[in-house]
């Protein structure tokens, strides 16, 4: 019998990862997924939107409803992927589990420490399963090094260095979207820097206890002199400007499930990226310190000329380092050389070879992600997220904010958990 499955948040990640993955289409899946899986539901406060999803995937039988238990009630479903806006998250994964599915909720599991809590116990209250999509555990690069480092390779971990350098297209796109706004995001921090700060303390396998940040917002703010619109579809730069969102784009899926859809709740995908809207920050440093006595510095930057990320995990014994280009993985002992490291030295049966992590989404992570939430090869058992390890990620985001808005204090793990974290100052003029 096949597991089936409601999709809750009909955007691009429902659309484009989920949807399409568990349907089967080229390039998103893999041979069983549609012999193990089937989508019953679409849910989105939008319904035009879950309509046009529908249209995209030419699946006119599916249930369509406004709210999770809504399309429960008719689809029977048996779990819930969540990719609604962040700041919804909790709420969405609660009615979910209440309503008697388990839950798959796309990172992050939430927009603060004190939602995550509420997810937690509402798993405990309910006895249902929650999956966090943390897909950036997937890559084969970051499965070396989390086995590496808990086999005592390079012996205790006493300090990490990373950064998410992201170029200004791809930074540049979260200040297009709703992610901008800290009250539905939290920041580029909790947003897109947790699959960073997921990575750290699941590699360390460690919990934060105390965080000092600071950051600001230099590059993405007004522009006046450049005299441009309020969005890309309407500004007399157009196609001119180098952070021009382009909705007909990838046949025009984007203006069917986005520009299409607005007039239901007035949501704009192309808002300028120098719009006076914004209210996150652009690039942020941060001082961790770990409850084994690991200390780690990480940097987040959004404008850079090129896409690079790393992380360096420095020993008793030695030190990996861990980074997207090439070489993704070196290491070497105190008194020694670094060398290269096999990103698998044995095969994971299902699983891609490393070199070929190119074909799907995310460098083959979505699609493997996919294959462990439908029990299929493809995947380690260390790779799944639970809650309780991707509140970490989340907590370390919501200190780092406290911190910010603080001038730069150093913020406690206690100190979170009760409210949500204040938004950073506005750049001074």
């Amino acid at each position: 019998m096949k597991t089936k499955f409601i999709i809750a948040g009909t955007g691009n990640r429902g659309l484009g990862c989920f949807a399409k993955g568990l349907t089967g289409w080229e390039g998103k899946s893999r041979p069983g997924f549609t012999d193990r899986a089937e989508l019953v539901g679409l849910v989105d406060a939008n319904l035009s939107r879950a309509q046009a999803c529908a249209r995209e995937l030419k699946m006119p039988q599916l249930v369509l409803a406004r709210t999770v238990s809504e399309a429960q009630e008719q689809a029977r479903a048996d779990w819930c992927i969540v990719t609604t806006p962040d700041f919804t998250h909790a709420k969405v994964v609660v009615e979910a589990l209440e309503a008697g599915l388990n839950v798959v909720v796309d990172k992050p599991l939430a927009t603060s420490a004190w939602e995550c809590d509420q997810i937690l116990q509402a798993m405990e209250r309910t006895g249902r399963q929650v999956i966090v999509g943390h897909n950036a555990r997937y890559h084969p690069r970051a499965l070396r090094a989390a086995q590496l480092v808990r086999e005592g390779a390079i012996g205790q971990v006493l300090h990490i260095e990373a950064a998410e350098v992201l170029s200004y297209s791809h930074g540049g796109d979260y200040f297009h979207r709703w992610h901008s706004d800290f009250s539905k995001s939290a920041g580029l921090l909790t947003h897109k820097c947790c699959h960073q700060l997921d990575l750290i303390c699941w590699i360390i396998d460690d919990e934060p206890v105390e965080v000092s940040a600071w950051g600001g917002r230099g590059f993405y703010r007004p522009r006046p002199d450049l005299n441009h619109g309020e969005r890309c579809s309407e500004c007399p730069i157009g196609r001119d400007c180098p952070h021009y969102f382009d909705m007909d784009k990838w046949d025009g899926v984007r203006r069917r499930i986005y520009r299409d859809c607005e007039a239901e709740d007035g949501y704009i995908r192309d808002r300028c990226v120098f719009s006076d809207r914004h209210t996150i920050n652009d690039h942020e440093t941060l001082n961790i310190r770990f409850a084994g006595g690991a200390l780690a510095s990480f940097t987040q930057v959004a404008f850079a000329p090129e896409e690079y990320c790393y992380f360096n995990f420095t020993g008793t014994r030695g030190r990996l380092e861990m980074q997207s280009r090439e070489p993704q993985l070196r290491m070497g002992q105190l008194g020694g050389k670094m060398e290269d490291v096999s990103l698998r030295p044995e095969p994971v049966e299902g699983q891609l070879p490393a070199d070929d992590y190119v074909e799907h989404g995310h460098g083959g992570a979505d699609v493997c992600l996919i294959a462990d939430i439908l029990g299929l090869p493809g995947s380690h058992p260390l790779q799944r997220a639970h809650p309780k390890e991707a509140r970490r990620a989340v907590l370390i985001a919501d200190l780092a904010n406290r911190s910010i808005a603080a001038g730069g204090r150093p913020v406690r793990a206690e100190e979170a958990g009760k409210d949500y974290p204040p938004a950073p100052p506005p750049p001074a003029d």
